[in-house]
């Protein structure tokens, strides 16, 4: 997304978690492999790396469509635990699209094809404005 430092997808961030997501149709896909320093719970990945997955996934739909968002919404459902050691995909789709919003469903599911978690994200399109006000420029 062109930002080095980002928790989730920054290259440059060395407490970051490093995740690529791939075009995937209008969708995207990444993958992730917990590991202990990622824990909630003994064994458990926490609730909030998991959110985070999601909501980056969601982000990068909008991306790859060329247009510039902020997460409004996320709704989460957790429904399995994710387990340090574990290898998951994280996919996000676009369910509608218009001039200002964005809503996206993301799932992320384990090895076996597994629901882990899903979410889903009111994503809002910026205006030139806000992009400003933010001190984002055009993102390539």
């Amino acid at each position: 997304m062109g930002f080095d430092y980002c928790f989730v997808c920054g290259e440059n961030n060395p407490h970051g978690l490093h995740i690529h997501f791939e075009k995937d149709g209008d969708g995207v896909v990444g993958y992730f492999h917990t590991e202990p320093h990622h824990m909630g719970w003994p064994n458990v990945q926490h609730g909030g790396i998991t959110s985070s997955l999601l909501d980056e996934a969601s982000a990068y739909v909008p991306l790859h469509l060329g247009l510039v968002t902020v997460t409004a919404e996320l709704n989460i459902a957790f429904k399995k635990p994710i387990r340090v050691g574990e290898r998951v995909r994280i996919e996000a789709d676009p369910t509608k699209i218009s001039s200002r919003l964005l809503l996206v469903d993301a799932k992320i599911t384990g090895e076996d094809g597994e629901e882990k978690a899903s979410s889903k994200a009111k994503m809002i399109v910026l205006t030139k404005a806000q992009k400003e006000e933010l001190g984002i420029g055009e993102l390539s």
